[in-house]
């Protein structure tokens, strides 16, 4: 690793870039940690009284932050002061992906309690009633264009942002990681089974899969070029960056405990990953 970042008080749940100096991560000490790559200097952000399994932060401004936690709520931040701004309340189980839409003003969320559940950030109101999903929802994504959202559960299912009504599901898909291509055009899961599948996201046809491990995939991070995915593991202690066009491995990064998260910087020229030992490494 280029750099090896402390400071969190147990393992590292979950990462995200603001942009390619500040790095945003939540872990099982129920805070959201802000570092600055540049200076070294981080922030605690307390709140929650469960692990932080999800966070995300509004681009391009960085202005809010959402995090979703075990304690079953939804918080927004002030993106600059850190400060909390609203607290969302209404799932039933652990909350374990969150992320805001292209314009900041709506959050998905995915939960243990089988739902995906999008909230206007303003009011703290649903935008519809929850989705009912199949299982446990361990991933929810937007789409690039902010029309679709996309849930990893038992199986792969897409819906109408806007609505709430399903578009398909691709069945016997159980993931408990997703991501899109930047165009739209691709959903990319991280298999229960360890593998890497892409589908065609305007009707579901497999399109590739590879074999990436023999647990679930945790995290899937695609290069902002689509060049290279970034995966982790349950249980595993390396993370691995495979040719995305190819499946071929290109890269292994080699940890002293489980990695839990990856991610790539916005230029591509980074990736961080976060694991047990209570670190953020970031990688080149």
């Amino acid at each position: 690793p280029v750099q090896v970042l402390e400071g969190q008080g147990h393992s590292v749940a979950c990462l995200c870039f603001y942009n390619e100096d500040k790095l945003l991560s939540g872990s099982g000490d129920e805070t959201l940690r802000r570092r600055d790559l540049k200076t070294g200097r981080v922030e605690a952000l307390s709140g929650h009284t469960g692990t932080v399994w999800g966070i995300d932060v509004s681009l391009p401004d960085g202005k809010m932050i959402v995090s979703g936690s075990a304690d079953k709520t939804i918080r927004i931040w002030n993106g600059e002061s850190g400060e909390k701004m609203h607290v969302f309340e209404g799932h039933e189980e652990h909350v374990n992906s969150v992320e805001f839409s292209q314009d900041s003003s709506r959050v998905v969320s995915g939960s243990d309690d089988r739902t995906v559940r999008v909230w206007l950030v303003e009011t703290g109101k649903l935008a519809f009633e929850p989705i009912e999903c199949h299982g446990s929802v361990f991933c929810v994504r937007y789409s690039p264009g902010g029309d679709k959202i996309a849930s990893g559960a038992d199986s792969v299912q897409i819906w109408n942002a806007e609505t709430g009504v399903g578009i398909f599901s691709i069945r016997n898909s159980p993931v408990h990681s997703l991501a899109w291509t930047a165009d739209g055009t691709h959903v990319i899961g991280g298999g229960r089974r360890g593998e890497v599948t892409v589908w065609n996201s305007h009707d579901g046809g497999q399109l590739r899969t590879w074999k990436a491990y023999d647990q679930p995939i945790t995290a899937l991070s695609l290069s902002p070029a689509a060049t290279h995915l970034a995966t982790s593991s349950w249980n595993e202690n390396t993370a691995f960056v495979f040719d995305f066009s190819t499946g071929e491995k290109v890269a292994t990064l080699e940890h002293s405990q489980r990695v839990n998260r990856v991610a790539f910087s916005p230029s591509g020229r980074l990736i961080a990953t976060g694991c047990d030992d209570k670190k953020v490494r970031m990688w080149s």
